[in-house]
């Protein structure tokens, strides 16, 4: 596959982008930004260019988060960016005294390197943050926003500690990684094989979690919850206890139409892992409601 380089220059920003000279199905690679350097995996459709959707994981997460849904999003004609933040697979940059702020504005330092004045925003449990956040400073460059497994404005229903020791601790046994993802992440509807898959995967960004940690607290939920005013679409797992339904009941409460709910039966914080096909179709009728 041969290799071109393009170069974007915006404002005093200076991107370095390596793009195939073809892009089908997955593509791993890094954008360098002024301040950091990024790893993002993209899935683009077969036909076209497709209008760009950029995706964050959840807490100290990588793109694994989106191994299954990414490509049905592809297939659905959109080019899907999953970016690795900041000390994940290799992503650099700061991670000291990191704001909500910063990691939004990697965000648009992606869409900048793709030259998109719009796109189509996408989180994932903490990446829902980060995502209202970017449609709370920037909300003419939001298309629509999707939220999945968010969670932020009720308590979680599990024990404290345990996902934090699921994604901290590489030390734990197979057993127990099992037993906390169980008790975490998955509805007990869900089959052996796909928590097993899981946490034969698991990856360990304890840096990057740190990070992302100290800039969630150190920013007031109400200045992101609301994320802007555009198009919002929550895709929330029935079963889930670490983001619980309720978190949906009240933003669809207090957002009305503008906020589009879909509720998946048998599924739990990993519901894009668990039921990625209606996860999937939840989402895909939602971006082609709200074209650039």
């Amino acid at each position: 596959m041969g290799i071109e380089w393009k170069k974007y220059l915006t404002g005093q920003m200076f991107f370095l982008l390596v793009l195939p000279s073809y892009l089908v199905g997955q593509e791993s690679r890094f954008i360098g930004l002024e301040h950091a350097r990024l790893n993002i995996v993209e899935w683009v459709p077969e036909e076209g260019s497709g209008e760009l959707v950029i995706a964050l994981p959840g807490s100290g997460g990588d793109y694994s988060r989106y191994k299954h849904i990414a490509p049905l999003i592809a297939d659905g004609g959109y080019h899907i960016v999953v970016v690795n933040q900041r000390g994940i697979m290799g992503s650099a940059g700061n991670l000291t005294n990191l704001s909500m702020r910063d990691l939004a504005d990697d965000v648009i330092a992606i869409a900048e390197a793709f030259g998109s004045d719009k796109f189509h925003m996408m989180g994932w449990a903490f990446g829902n943050r980060t995502s209202r956040m970017v449609a709370t400073l920037y909300p003419d460059r939001i298309s629509s926003l999707t939220l999945i497994a968010a969670g932020g404005l009720v308590p979680a229903l599990t024990e404290p500690g345990e996902l934090g020791e699921l994604l901290g601790n590489s030390k734990l046994s197979e057993a127990e990684k099992i037993k906390l993802a169980r008790q975490t992440l998955f509805s007990s509807a869900t089959g052996d094989e796909v928590v097993l898959n899981y946490v034969t995967n698991l990856k360990y960004w304890p840096e990057a979690r740190a990070a992302q940690r100290f800039a969630n607290q150190n920013t007031p939920v109400e200045f992101w919850s609301a994320g802007g005013s555009g198009p919002m679409l929550m895709v929330m797992g029935e079963d889930d206890l670490t983001a619980p339904l309720e978190n949906a009941y009240i933003m669809k409460a207090e957002h009305g139409d503008r906020l589009s709910l879909a509720i998946i039966s048998g599924a739990g914080h990993a519901v894009g892992l668990e039921k990625p096909k209606e996860t999937v179709a939840a989402i895909l009728p939602f971006l082609k409601s709200h074209p650039f």
